[in-house]
C-alpha cells in the first residue's frame, strides 16, 4: 500500500457513511412466486426516498380526484395504483434495511 492510499484510508475511516439501499425484490409474477423487479443496491437513501415521495404524490393526486367524485376507479387503475404502492413499499423497505445495516 502506498503512502497516498494509506492516508486516504485514514481520512475516510472517520467519515460518516451515507445510508444506501439494499436489493429488495418485489412483484411476484408466477406460480413459483418469483419476484420480477428489485430496488437496486447502493442508491442513496435520500434519492430513493425522493423517488418514493414523487410516486406517492402522483397517486395521492389521482386518488383525491377520484374520491371527490371526479371519476370512478376502474379496476385497471386500481391495479396500477397497487403496483405503484408495491414499488414504493419496496423502496422504503430497502432504505430501512440499508439504515439498519449501517448502524
Amino acid at each position: 500500500m502506498d503512502k497516498h492510499t494509506e492516508e486516504t484510508e485514514k481520512l475516510n475511516a472517520g467519515a460518516s457513511k451515507v445510508p444506501v439501499t439494499v436489493e429488495s425484490a418485489f412483484t411476484i409474477c408466477n406460480v413459483e412466486r418469483q419476484e420480477l423487479f428489485a430496488v437496486q443496491p447502493g442508491i442513496s437513501a435520500v434519492d430513493a426516498l425522493g423517488e418514493a415521495s414523487c410516486i406517492l404524490s402522483e397517486l395521492k393526486g389521482q386518488l383525491e380526484f377520484m374520491a371527490m367524485g371526479g371519476d370512478a376507479i376502474p379496476s385497471i387503475n386500481a391495479w396500477s395504483f397497487f403496483r405503484a404502492v408495491d414499488s414504493v413499499k419496496a423502496v422504503i423497505d430497502s432504505v430501512q434495511e440499508g439504515l439498519e445495516k449501517g448502524q
